[in-house]
């Protein structure tokens, strides 16, 4: 084993410091051995170097004189633990010995500790621990069954990471939704092109082309996709006004009632259009603010005789692309909002298989300050849709926009490189176990590794996200060319 330094100064329960001999980075494991326990797994969380060399000195040093500074390499580590013969991770009772050597960890002692084991039924192969050969393996009921948050700023690779969990999702055969804001999934029809990073990850190209099926409330922008609409007959007048973007229900709830009573009474096969008229001809204040909203809904399209059928938006083993393109952001609050009632209240009652839901761009359908359509029940989905094995998966980039009750619910965190302050206080404040070293990491790591937490691991892991076996949908668009 490979000695890189010495434990010095006082020494606590959870961390110590260590006198580095050879170079070691920052997120490194490193092993101590126990009297009791066998060697026991710790991780560099903070490195220092530290000097003689004062103020005044540095201003008078020449070149000759730069051989002659006296300096040490001092870390900060922190300790993960030993398993015991249950299993079960457990951190010694009795601080370590100042003086007591540091290895650099092996790779058994990294995998048993961490619990990097091969789950060939349940777990979904996003990459490979940061500078080991060890796969990271989330546990894919862990993430129904307690959501999932994927974090990054923008350009930082999160659609790409993304892309690489849908991926394994679909390898298993779970049902998905996932709300496209940009169109940029439909790529997981495709196999991406053969490359060297493949073969390193052991990744082969393949296509789901057969697990896709892409819908949209707007076709002639996005012709791939069958039309998304929903059915008029099968919304109650609750559910109508939440398309009409009234949430005061005293105050519209009755009136609205009404008017489909009397329309209804007069043509059973009604239409937003024939529900407008009605309002248009009655009289007061909160008639002619229905009538606007309805006249609103009627333009959108999304209301019809004949919506898209249940069964054929959920289809078990398969996913549902909800291609919003082009899209305006008011009509997709309305989609995103009818989709996921249905979905829940569905799932509640055992007529759906259990699924997860995708929300990219979630800041957007769930913010933090101010209201969405679609914010109340995508806060319900986040608490309660677990108990039903509905599981809820948010992606953005700015962690600090969404709403905090659903992102504190997601207890499955991937995170790429974030930098702006109040995203990071957001992140820092809705993970457990998130050291110091780890949220300053995470604002200098590198496009392709990601900090996952959760997911079957007790402890927080750095990871270099695989390659797609499919290809991106979510390039950028270049301004000039080469």
């Amino acid at each position: 084993m490979e000695e890189v330094g010495r434990i010095f100064g006082d020494v606590g329960l959870g961390r110590f410091q260590l006198s580095l001999s050879r170079p070691v980075e920052r997120g490194d494991y490193l092993s101590v051995p126990d009297e009791d326990h066998g060697y026991v797994l710790c991780q560099l969380d903070d490195l220092q170097r530290k000097s003689d060399l004062d103020l005044e000195q540095a201003g008078a040093l020449t070149p000759a004189d730069e051989t002659h500074v006296h300096e040490s390499l001092l870390g900060h580590a922190i300790i993960i633990g030993y398993r015991d013969s249950q299993g079960v991770v457990k951190i010694p009772t009795i601080p370590f010995r100042p003086g007591a050597h540091v290895f650099r960890a092996e790779e058994t002692l990294i995998a048993r500790v961490l619990g990097l084991t091969h789950r060939s039924n349940s777990g979904a192969y996003v990459g490979l621990l940061r500078n080991h050969n060890l796969r990271v393996e989330l546990d894919i009921n862990q993430l129904v069954q307690r959501h999932v948050s994927v974090l990054a700023k923008t350009g930082g690779g999160k659609s790409y990471l993304l892309g690489v969990l849908i991926e394994e999702l679909l390898r298993h055969k779970v049902t998905c939704v996932i709300i496209d804001p940009h169109g940029e999934y439909g790529s997981l029809r495709t196999p991406a092109e053969r490359s060297a990073a493949q073969a390193k990850f052991g990744v082969e190209s393949q296509g789901f082309s057969h697990q896709i099926v892409e819908y949209s409330p707007d076709v002639s922008l996005n012709p791939s996709a069958k039309p998304l609409t929903f059915s008029l007959r099968h919304l109650d007048p609750r559910e109508l006004l939440v398309f009409m973007g009234l949430t005061n229900v005293k105050t519209f709830l009755a009136p609205l009632k009404q008017i489909i009573e009397r329309v209804g009474a007069a043509n059973p096969d009604y239409t937003v259009a024939d529900l407008a008229r009605a309002a248009e001809m009655t009289e007061g204040a909160i008639a002619d603010t229905l009538h606007e909203r309805l006249l609103y809904v009627d333009q959108t399209k999304l209301l019809g005789p004949q919506g898209t059928s249940l069964n054929d938006l959920v289809q078990k083993g398969r996913a549902t692309l909800v291609n919003l393109r082009g899209v305006a952001p008011d009509i997709q609050e309305l989609v995103v909002a009818r989709i996921s009632s249905t979905l829940f209240d569905n799932r509640k009652k055992g007529k759906i298989p259990p699924l997860f839901l995708v929300i990219e761009e979630a800041h957007n359908f769930a913010p933090q300050q101010g209201q969405a359509t679609c914010s109340r029940i995508l806060k319900n989905i986040a608490s309660e849709g677990r108990k039903f094995g509905l599981g809820l998966c948010v992606v953005t980039q700015r962690a600090a926009r969404i709403d905090k009750s659903v992102l504190s619910q997601c207890n499955t965190q991937l995170i790429l490189q974030v930098t702006n302050p109040l995203d990071l206080r957001a992140i820092a404040q809705s993970i457990e176990g998130l050291t110091p070293g780890m949220t300053e990491m995470i604002q200098s790591l590198p496009v392709g590794t990601a900090l996952v937490t959760g997911g079957g691991y007790h402890t927080p892991l750095f990871c270099e996200v695989r390659p797609r076996a499919t290809r991106h949908g979510g390039e950028s668009v270049q301004i000039v060319g080469a």
